[in-house]
């Protein structure tokens, strides 16, 4: 009996409702969504919210009002908490020339929090959402207000059809609510009311991320200078950085890994040290990475391998590990010399690389050990005579205008580290043979 007379009641509203309009199907017509809710900081959370149109029934937004809480805590105080929008994260038109944009109010309740969304009074300052594609409605900070803790995740608040209200503007000839009477164009059309909703509220299914690592670099540039990077691919619960480093004589075959945290007994950079803190201070959570550094390390000694060790501190301040890099460090020596053409007529050009910044002279001395030519740098044509030369590729000349007979040859290059000009560390010596043209 019941069944039979809501059939009647039905029939009875549908022919109050104007031939203009059609009956809408009750039928999911949109799509509310919270995304990419983590936490920037120990006492801060930040969520998107999305409004998707799922349905031909309707095109136009016309307002909202999202209300939520967290899991399980039905006597937390929410006036403790702030909430704002994070400027220029929403594809909502807040500024709308001519005409009323979208505005966005947030705020905090006894019992939960909110975002209000109000659009424009017509039609054509609306937004026209295109179907089955979400639109931000922002980005949202949620805090403490005293700075202790939040909790993980935000949801909506239940039940959501009598918290939760989206409405939609009205197009001439679009269906209605089959318990609307009278409708006119610009008007907002509610999704549901008390005893039925047409909006569909998802929260966020995503679990939070690890900290993981994308790389971690570490380069010798010269002049006793290390320079480190790294890039994290995501990062859970990590409050900030710290690199340390130990030392080693080379050729030794422990594994990198394997070498234990107490030999590290240098702290290059640590995000606690106001030097560093802009520099490592960690994303907190992300399920997105962030590059971070170049730092640059003076070391001491020479002809050592440095170790370094990247770690990362979490809410607990556990210190963890996350990678170890190795940096040979030379004894400022020439790594290579080669003189092309050999044997030569008229001149040869001679190559080198120094694998770091040193003073550097190159003498050319003949069969007898007698010194007769300072060669000079091509690209400066200054005098290699204790020249400071930067560490790369280099090259020089030496022609036989600056020599009397044929035979052969020594080009003996000499480095000496630049902040340590009184020890020798490093020689080569290549042998040219010039040969007179007929």
């Amino acid at each position: 009996m019941k069944y039979i007379i809501s059939i009647l009641l039905s029939v009875f509203i549908l022919s109050l409702i104007p031939l203009k309009s059609q009956v809408l199907i009750d039928d999911t017509l949109a799509v509310a969504a919270v995304r990419n809710a983590y936490k920037t900081s120990p006492s801060t959370l930040e969520f998107d919210v999305y409004i998707q149109r799922t349905s031909d029934l309707w095109r136009y937004y016309a307002n909202s009002t999202f209300q939520f809480e967290f899991a399980n805590m039905p006597d937390f105080d929410y006036t403790k908490l702030s909430l704002d929008l994070i400027p220029q994260t929403s594809e909502l038109p807040l500024v709308l020339p001519g005409g009323r944009p979208y505005r966005i109010y947030t705020g905090t309740l006894k019992d939960r929090i909110q975002i209000i969304v109000l659009g424009p009074e017509t039609l054509n300052d609306a937004l026209l959402i295109p179907p089955d594609m979400s639109v931000k409605i922002g980005r949202f900070r949620l805090s403490t207000r005293d700075g202790s803790p939040i909790e993980e995740n935000i949801y909506w608040k239940r039940p959501t059809n009598y918290y939760q209200a989206v409405a939609f503007k009205y197009v001439e000839g679009d269906p209605v609510p089959i318990e609307i009477l009278d409708v006119q164009s610009d008007d907002n059309i509610e999704m549901g009311d008390l005893s039925i909703t047409l909006v569909s509220y998802k929260d966020d299914p995503t679990k939070p991320p690890a900290t993981s690592l994308d790389y971690f670099f570490a380069r010798y540039i010269g002049n006793l200078k290390v320079e480190l990077w790294f890039k994290t691919h995501s990062e859970y619960k990590t409050k900030g950085f710290i690199i340390k480093r130990a030392v080693r004589v080379p050729s030794s075959d422990m594994n990198l890994e394997d070498i234990p945290d107490a030999a590290f007994t240098v702290t290059v950079a640590d995000w606690n040290d106001p030097k560093f803190t802009n520099m490592l201070t960690g994303l907190y959570t992300s399920p997105t990475g962030k590059e971070y550094g170049i730092i640059t390390d003076d070391i001491e000694f020479r002809g050592v391998e440095y170790i370094y060790r990247l770690y990362y501190q979490d809410e607990n301040d556990r210190i963890i590990k996350l990678a170890t890099r190795l940096v040979p460090v030379p004894n400022a020596v020439i790594e290579f010399v080669q003189a092309d053409p050999n044997p030569f007529v008229s001149e040869t050009k001679v190559r080198y690389f120094v694998r770091d910044d040193v003073r550097l002279s190159c003498y050319v001395y003949d069969r007898a050990g007698k010194q007769i030519a300072t060669l000079r740098d091509n690209a400066t044509n200054e005098l290699l005579e204790a020249r400071i030369t930067p560490r790369g590729w280099h090259e020089t000349y030496f022609k036989a205008s600056e020599i009397t007979s044929q035979g052969s040859y020594d080009i003996v290059f000499i480095a000496y580290p630049i902040n340590d000009p009184g020890v020798e560390l490093s020689r080569a010596i290549v042998k040219v043979l010039y040969v007179r043209s007929k």
